[in-house]
Order: C-alpha cells, then structure tokens, then sequence
C-alpha cells in the first residue's frame, strides 16, 4: 500500500516573522519546504556536526517530489517599528555608550494565524526510503524553531498510509496547496544540503586576515548562498453552492438586474447569523464577508458571492436561481461556519415582508456555476462593470449624444478597464476592449438599470467585452462592483459547430465513392468517442444506450458530408454537428465540448478502397464559405432523398415539393417560396424518390444546409449562390 511522510509543525505563539518566499503572494505565509528543510537541518546539527545517519536521510528528503502543504489562514498584522543599533560602531569612536546616536528604525510585519492548528508537510513515498523517512521523523523531533530565530516551534513526523494522509489534509480547516509548474517557492532539490554545508562555513570565516604589505587587515568575505529548486504550488479558492428554493421546493428565481440587492442582502443576512453565533469574531466577519471597513490588506481574504444566472440558451430568461461562494485560500473563517451561515438564509427584504423570495439550499449541482469557470479567450459581462474613475458620462441635448462624443467616453474608459484586470490579479493583457451601455445578449438589460438600489452611478456601469490572445480561466469577475454580484463575466464559446477536413493532394475522388468515405469517417469518429466502458454516446451513434435508435423528433447525432469546389468532387470531409443542421436541436454545452473534442481528435482516416488519409487537421468551417452563406438562393451539391415513401398516385415531383416544404419546418428553416426541381428519380417500384434541387427562400439564410432522408451522409447538401454568399 502507498505511505506518505507527514511532518507537522505547530508554533509558540501565532505569528510568524520569516522572510518572503513565495507562498501568499509573496507575503511568506506559510513557511515554503524550503525553510522547513533548513529547519530540519538546524534541528539535526549538533554545533557544526551533522552526524551521518542524518546526512543520509536528510540527502534522501532533499531528493523526493515537493510536498503538499496544509496551513492555516494568515493574515498581515499591523507593522510595527523597532529601534535596534545600526552595525556601525566605528563611527562613534567604538565607544558604547554613544550607542543610542546610531540607532535605526527596522519595520516588521508579522502574519497572524491560529498556533492551534498545525502546518502539515506531506510527502508521497514509494516502496523504498522507509528507513530514510524514520530517521526524518526523528530529525522533526529535533526541531526548535521554523523562519526567524524569534519564531520558535516544535515537529512530529510521522509515516502513515497515503489514504490517511489525504484525510489528514482534507479535516484540515486551513488551504491545502499542490505543487505543480514553475514558480516562486523554494524547495529543496539534491545539493540543497551540501550548499547549507558550505553557507555556514562560509558564515563562520566571513571575516579572514589578509596581509597588505607589512599590514593585517580583515576582509570581509560573503559567504556562498544557498541553492532550492523553486517550483509553483496550486491553491485554488474553495467555492460553495447554493440555490433559490421555495417552500415547495422549486426555485425562487430573482431578476438579474437586481442582483446587487441581491447580494448584500444575502450577505448581511449571513453575517448577522454568524455574529449571534459568535460574537467575539463581529469585527472580522464585518470585513471578510459585507466589506465594511475593509482594508486592502483585507482584499485577498474576502469571500465573494456570485449571483449566477441561467445562461446556455437564446430562450432562457437569465434570471438568478443559484449563487457561488467563492472563499480565498487566505479567508481565515472556517469554510464549514461559511457554509452554515449561508445555508438557510433568506434575504433581508424578505425578512421584512417586502419580497416573497425563498431561502438558499446546499447543492452539489455546480454544472451551471462551471460554465463561468471554464476557459476561454473572449468574456462578456452579464451584469455590468462598474468603473467608477471613470470620467462620468455627460448627457447630451435631449439624452442624445453624437457618435464623435460616445466614441471619446468608451476610449476613456479603457483605461480604467485595464485597471480592473490589474487589481482582479489578471496577469494577461487583452488583444480587444469593447464598452457599451447596451447589453451584449437579446435577453440582457442596459447597464444603467443594475445601478438602482446600489451605491453605484449609473453613469459608472458599463457591458464590456474582452478578448484575449490566450485562454483565461474563470470565473472573471472585474470592477469596483465585484464584491457586490456586478462585473460578472462569462466566456463566450468558440466551440466550433461546423469542421473540414482538407484532403489535400490525397483528394481527387468524385462524389459516387460519398458512401463509402463518409461510412469510413463515422466509424472512425465512433471510435474516438467510445468512453472507458467501450460505449458511444448518442451524439456520434445516434443511437440510446441499449442500441435502439434515437427517436425524439429532433436530430440529436452528427452529420458527415463530403463536399468539393468543382460538381461531382471530393476536396474535403464535412463534420457538422447536429444543432447546426437542425435549429430545433438542443445545443447543450456537454454535447458541445464533446463535439469539439472528437472531432479535433481524428488525425488519421483508413477508407479501405478509398485510401488513407493521414495527419488531417480539423478546421472549422469560416464566415465566407459557400457551405454557411447566408443566402436566399441555395443550390443543390447533392441528390435530396424524400424522407417518405410514394404513395399510389402521387405524382414524384409534387411529392418531392411537399417532403421539402415539411422537412424545412422539421429543421427550423423558413418554408422555401421556391423549389426549382431539376431532375426526379424514382425506382422501377417506387419508394422514396431522389431529386437534385434549388430553393430560394424570402429572407437570407445560414447554413448549413442539409436535407432529406439520407442528410446524415452527405445527401442533401446545398451551397449558397456565389452572387449571394
């Protein structure tokens, strides 16, 4: 079974004096394994001997993975100034007593944290070391202080199984952080005790005589640093979730342009529940949760709250079901007390009888939150920015401005737009910056109407658009409104609905080898989707998890087409996802992303007769192309196949006009005033009849267009008119 090495340290007294090394932003807390492996070194020592049981287990830790490390919540406590004697005596003639004239002040700033809890070191072990690791859990018993010589504490090792550890970690009421990646704490790496060897000697001879001529003189010499490994360590912020419920247990939904009232009525709500349960934290729970008389010292530990509104569909009314908790690793309040705090409250107003709204719940179900976390290069806000440096807007004759004088005020904010990124710790600069007053989504509200009930001008709110040449990860939340539910942001998805895949100088087959090139490109899709258990989803099966086919009336798996420049070529594979073909289809986010990862996957086809086709490269399918338009003429590539058979005397042709009539409905596309049938085909005994076919539609429309009975394969294809397109 896995063991892990646990080193526990534990402080005299709760505040802590060492240097800046990484962790914290740079503030020092906690004590890197870096310090922590010093320590050990100090506390083996005996003098300038380290004995060499200890050296052996000491080289060995130096040589593991870096650790896990479990802390408490710190935060900077106020400066303090001591007047200590500057190391420059000679200037006063060496006289001691003339020591007061060359005082200097030194300004310290400790952390504070609770001393009751304890930091945890953990190190996963192999099959080997196991006597390397007790030696170390003795060494830890050696221990007498960890950072300054003013910060005294003791240690206990100790060897457990990896399952007891991660328990260890996961009760410990403080942040635990994973290493990972470059970055700025030190650890130690091999040398690491060769060079502390050697940096205190170096201390020990700092001063060595040195002859000039007749004369002795001291020359001071700095002793060599030592060498640590600096690696990254991952701590992310703890979030909760909670959802409006009613009494009856459905939701309670809350106007997003409310959602700052929102907001701080939660928030007081929950802050007064956690004062009368305990009142000897009112002040720090006043700063940490409501923001008042919030320093910015307090900004790195305060807990946000998100309002998080329904989004993922052009008909869903954005309203407020669920919030975010969002707790920083630095927060000092205990997640457990949060979470009961929060769970349960109702809002103030409706404290007062003014609103009829229902209580926050606990929930596990974080699918709508994770869609503001996800990466992306572009962001959008749902409720506005507030930026209050921002020059105010003027309001010109009649509430209206000129184009000139609205151009100068959004690029006066652009600034300040910057600004927000900084203080929000957003490191990436964005390519574009987009200001408006009008919201971004048909649903959305100006951002004037979010500043009623708030503190906030609404001349200071702001819909903003940002673009970025990388991925950033959410979720973002900018601006002076960020603590009170305004500036949140959500990404906006450059999934791709629409994929080609450019055969090249392998191309060169004409449309009559489409069925067995698309029936190759569906099995090989097929086996990149295939999950852990072996099965594939509907999405690229069409078909339910017993292997009956789908049948809810709508299209639910992709389409495969093969499409060329030239009639009766085949230049390039189409994968179209289903959403895309047919309008009436749910384009759910899961089904989205699992599109877009199947379909950038396939790099290499095997189309038996058809060949093989390696190194393919999934492109999507850009604005411009004859395969989106928009168009009001679109011209068949393909033969359309009807979707029902041929009754006993209906005409073909008629037929064929009214199957294309009804399957338009079926995809969400307007009926064609049009269809310009220019061949029919009908078999020696009927069933479905083939048409090549053009339709002319009343308004331009977006493809992609596919149609009839076999569109799943390639049937059915149009391009939009060239004059139109």
């Amino acid at each position: 079974m896995p063991r892990a090495l646990v080193i526990a340290a534990w402080f005299c007294e709760g505040r802590y004096h060492g240097e800046q090394d990484g962790f914290a932003g740079g503030r020092g807390w906690p004590p890197s394994p870096g310090r922590l492996f010093q320590a050990l070194v100090a506390g083996a020592a005996r003098g300038a001997i380290v004995r060499s049981e200890d050296q052996d287990a000491l080289g060995w830790l130096e040589c593991l993975h870096p650790p896990r490390v479990a802390a408490p919540a710190g935060r900077q406590g106020r400066p303090v100034k001591l007047f200590v004697p500057n190391n420059d005596l000679d200037s006063v003639r060496g006289d001691p007593a003339r020591m007061a004239s060359i005082r200097t002040g030194k300004q310290w700033r400790s952390v504070v944290f609770d001393s009751g809890e304890p930091i945890l070191y953990v190190w996963k072990l192999d099959d080997s070391g196991f006597p390397e690791a007790r030696q170390v859990c003795e060494i830890a018993d050696r221990l007498y202080q960890l950072g300054r010589g003013i910060d005294m504490a003791w240690a206990h090792g100790e060897i457990v199984d990896e399952g007891d550890a991660d328990l260890l970690l996961a009760a410990h009421s403080g942040t635990v952080r994973t290493p990972g990646g470059s970055g700025d704490v030190a650890v130690p790496r091999p040398g690491t005790l060769k060079s502390l060897a050697l940096r205190y000697d170096g201390k020990r001879r700092r001063l060595r005589p040195e002859r000039s001529g007749r004369k002795l003189r001291q020359r001071f010499v700095q002793p060599p640093k030592a060498l640590f490994g600096r690696v990254g360590y991952d701590a992310p912020p703890r979030r909760l979730s909670f959802e409006l419920r009613n009494e009856d247990g459905g939701f309670a939904p809350w106007p997003l342009v409310s959602a700052a009232p929102l907001v701080s009525g939660l928030l007081a709500a929950a802050t007064r529940r956690l004062q009368d349960a305990f009142p000897e934290g009112a002040g720090e729970y006043e700063r940490l949760i409501r923001g008042r008389e919030a320093g910015p010292e307090d900004l790195a530990q305060r807990a946000r709250l998100l309002p998080i509104p329904s989004v993922g569909s052009l008909h869903v009314d954005r309203a407020i079901r669920r919030v975010l908790l969002e707790i920083p690793a630095e927060c000092p309040i205990r997640i457990g007390d949060l979470e009961w705090a929060f769970a349960g409250t109702v809002h103030d107003d409706q404290l007062a009888g003014r609103v009829g709204l229902g209580r926050l719940v606990s929930s596990t179900d974080t699918r709508m939150a994770e869609r503001f976390a996800v990466p992306g290069e572009t962001f959008r806000s749902v409720t506005p920015v507030v930026l209050s440096e921002a020059p105010r807007r003027r309001t010109g004759n009649a509430g209206r401005k000129s184009a000139a004088e609205r151009e100068r005020e959004e690029r006066g904010a652009v600034f300040f737009v910057l600004q927000s990124l900084r203080r929000a710790g957003v490191q990436n600069q964005p390519a574009t910056v987009r200001l408006q007053k009008e919201p971004f989504d048909r649903r959305g509200t100006r951002a004037e109407h979010f500043a009623e009930g708030t503190r906030f001008s609404k001349h200071a709110l702001w819909h903003l658009e940002l673009e970025f040449a990388e991925a950033l990860a959410g979720p973002l939340v900018l601006g002076d409104g960020r603590f009170c539910g305004l500036g949140l942001m959500e990404p906006v998805s450059r999934e791709v609905d629409v994929f080609e895949f450019d055969l090249g100088a392998a191309g060169g087959h004409d449309m009559r080898e489409r069925s067995v090139l698309v029936g190759h490109l569906r099995r090989a899709l097929m086996a990149l989707a295939r999950d852990s258990r072996g099965e594939v989803g509907k999405l690229f099966s069409g078909h339910e998890t017993g292997g009956q086919p789908a049948r809810s009336g709508h299209h639910e798996h992709v389409f495969l087409a093969v499409d060329g420049s030239a009639p009766g070529s085949v230049e390039r594979l189409l994968v179209i996802a289903p959403w895309a073909a047919d309008r009436h289809a749910g384009r759910l986010w899961r089904n989205v992303q699992r599109f877009n990862e199947v379909a950038r996957g396939l790099t290499d086809l095997r189309a038996g007769s058809g060949g093989r086709f390696s190194r393919l490269v999934a492109m999507p399918v850009t604005e411009g192309d004859p395969l989106l338009g928009p168009s009001r003429t679109w011209i068949g590539q393909t033969d359309y196949v009807a979707t029902r058979n041929l009754k006993g005397r209906d005409e073909a042709e008629v037929a064929i006009r009214a199957d294309v009539m009804a399957e338009c409905t079926r995809r969400g596309l307007p009926r064609p005033v049009d269809i310009n049938v220019k061949s029919v085909v009908v078999g020696p005994r009927g069933g479905r009849p083939t048409a090549r076919l053009d339709l002319r539609f009343a308004v331009a429309v977006r493809g992609p267009v596919l149609l009839g009975g076999d569109s799943h394969s390639g049937g059915g294809l149009f391009h939009a008119a060239k004059a139109e397109a």
